[in-house]
């Protein structure tokens, strides 16, 4: 039994979280058009999800992919959840979290939640205190319990013929101050000598 976020699951003998390679890229396309259609079925149109599933098999998603700090989730081999940070816009303040995305049959045993925590934790590690994330509609409520907050809805464009109803999310954490230098003990006064 391993335990995720607390709770006791038939997982194999352990999750292993790390760097994906490039060479498993075709694994990460089959998980993300997999994830997508299965949890996203109320929130995106036939017609929005066949433009997403052709757009991950572009050579435009594998240079996305190349770009990110791209994590995956591992047990016994097998790739069931993803999550990426990377740099986002050119003033360097904010991390963009993405790619989300956990194997259907491996939902709600807290992958997603020690994903997200993974790359959250590597983006604070580098300096960065404010998050970014772009999600369908049906990954919110998961984001907003992870302490994200919505800032806007729209369309995110993802190459030129795939367009997807988003929410656009933002997560701030204050940096930790750093513990003020011990101030050094004044010398100790010495005691008038009774009489």
């Amino acid at each position: 039994m391993t335990l995720v976020d607390g709770k006791s699951h038939g997982l194999a003998k352990a999750l292993t979280i790390r760097l994906v390679g490039m060479d498993e890229h075709t694994h990460v396309r089959h998980l993300h058009t997999k994830s997508m259609e299965n949890q996203s079925a109320d929130s995106l149109t036939d017609t929005e999800f066949q433009a997403f599933a052709t757009f991950v098999r572009s050579s435009d998603y594998s240079d996305i992919l190349k770009e990110e700090n791209l994590y995956g989730a591992f047990t016994e081999g097998q790739l069931i959840g993803t999550a990426s940070w990377q740099v986002n816009g050119d003033d360097g303040q904010m991390a963009r979290i993405s790619s989300v995305f956990v194997d259907p049959m491996f939902l709600r045993l807290g992958i997603g939640g020690r994903l997200l925590t993974e790359v959250e934790a590597r983006a604070f590690q580098s300096g960065f205190n404010q998050l970014s994330i772009s999600t369908t509609l049906n990954a919110v409520p998961f984001f907003e319990k992870a302490g994200y907050q919505v800032a806007s809805r729209g369309v995110k464009a993802l190459g030129t013929n795939c367009l997807l109803p988003v929410a656009f999310l933002r997560k701030s954490v204050p940096r930790l101050a750093r513990a003020p230098a011990q101030a050094k003990a004044p010398p100790p006064v010495a005691e008038p000598a009774k009489t």
